[in-house]
């Protein structure tokens, strides 16, 4: 019989998988890659053969955490037709992901700020994956906005500033996310995300599309 072969590329992404899991329980300093390897259910050495050091897989793990992130927002977005309730279904899919109630979700997210902003941090260095997560995220944004435009919801003006609308709303998801952890959920962040989103909308729907919402609005409230 000859011997099974191995992908490779999808056995470094499973031990990613088995490491974020770790990391998402325990936090990097925490984790050993004795810890992975018996997780995983290989031996340490195969962990090597894979990744150079601790650093290496944190770095996969959060490559992993982001795409499985973005994967539940694209599939999340389908089943709204709408821009405006996909712009709104796009906040609260980033609010799913990174849920300060989540213990696993929120020590992830407090590890990727920490582990990006200081200097000894093991993402500190890696500019070009903080891009890659940021410019995915900014894009699905700016599609939403352009489509809006394109279907006479949002004003043909935000086109030039559709980058910084992105931009504004996913910093502002960041920091509500960020406040309710560090504040152990003594407020509701998803009020928070609606009243934010209602200025947004404000800000660029068109006159038409404005009176309409606001009167649905007042219906509501």
């Amino acid at each position: 019989m000859s011997p099974k072969l191995v992908n490779k590329e999808e056995k470094e992404r499973k031990l990613a998988q088995t490491a974020l899991g770790l990391f998402a329980q325990r936090g990097f300093a925490a984790t050993n890659v004795i810890q992975i390897a018996e997780v995983a259910g290989v031996g340490k050495g195969t962990i090597y053969e894979y990744f150079e050091n601790k650093a290496d897989i944190f770095v996969a793990a959060i490559r992993e955490w982001m795409n499985q992130f973005e994967t539940y927002i694209v599939n999340y977005l389908e089943g709204f037709d709408s821009p405006i309730e996909k712009l709104k279904a796009f906040a609260t899919a980033n609010m799913d992901c990174v849920d300060p109630i989540d213990p696993g979700n929120a020590r992830l997210f407090l590890e990727f700020i920490q582990q990006s902003i200081l200097e000894d941090g093991v993402l500190y260095k890696h500019h070009y994956l903080l891009k890659e997560i940021h410019s995915g995220q900014s894009r699905m944004v700016i599609d939403i906005l352009l489509a809006g435009i394109s279907k006479g919801l949002f004003r043909p003006g935000i086109a030039s500033d559709a980058e910084k609308i992105a931009c504004n709303l996913l910093a502002y998801i960041d920091g509500i996310s960020l406040h309710a952890i560090l504040s152990h959920g003594s407020f509701k962040i998803e009020e928070q995300i609606d009243m934010y989103l209602a200025d947004l909308l404000k800000s660029i729907l068109t006159e038409s599309e404005l009176e309409k919402y606001v009167g649905t609005s007042n219906s509501r409230g």
